[in-house]
């Protein structure tokens, strides 16, 4: 048998990858504990049950499927104040640049958002 390729079976190699999980009611217990006690047994049993008892796994999958989505600030250029269309300033000239930019998100900047030239 040296030297012999096997394929395994994908299901046989799940089951030996929960070998490692013993009661139920102790995987559920360790789920709501590494959630920080955010969901009730039944909705961890869910989760667990889904993934084959893999509490890895089952992590993965409440945090895919349950976290809340973040909205991220958002902005769009509106105009150039400084220059006009075509303007051009001569070599070693120096001047301020501003821009108007607006919040074209949902929901309001959180305190402290700032643009910054980065160059």
């Amino acid at each position: 048998m040296e030297g012999m390729d096997v394929d395994l079976d994908p299901e046989l190699m799940q089951k030996f990858s929960c070998l490692g999980t013993t009661d139920k009611d102790v995987l559920i217990s360790e789920f709501q504990r590494l959630l920080g006690f955010q969901l009730n047994p039944a909705g961890c049993a869910f989760f667990l049950d889904m993934t084959n008892w893999n509490l890895q796994a089952a992590i993965g999958a409440y945090y895919d499927f349950e976290s809340p989505n973040i909205s991220v600030p958002s902005m769009s250029f509106v105009e150039d104040v400084t220059i006009g269309e075509g303007e051009s300033i001569p070599p070693d000239t120096q001047f301020i640049k501003t821009w108007r930019i607006q919040n074209s998100g949902a929901e309001a900047w959180p305190p402290g958002v700032c643009l910054k030239y980065v160059g």
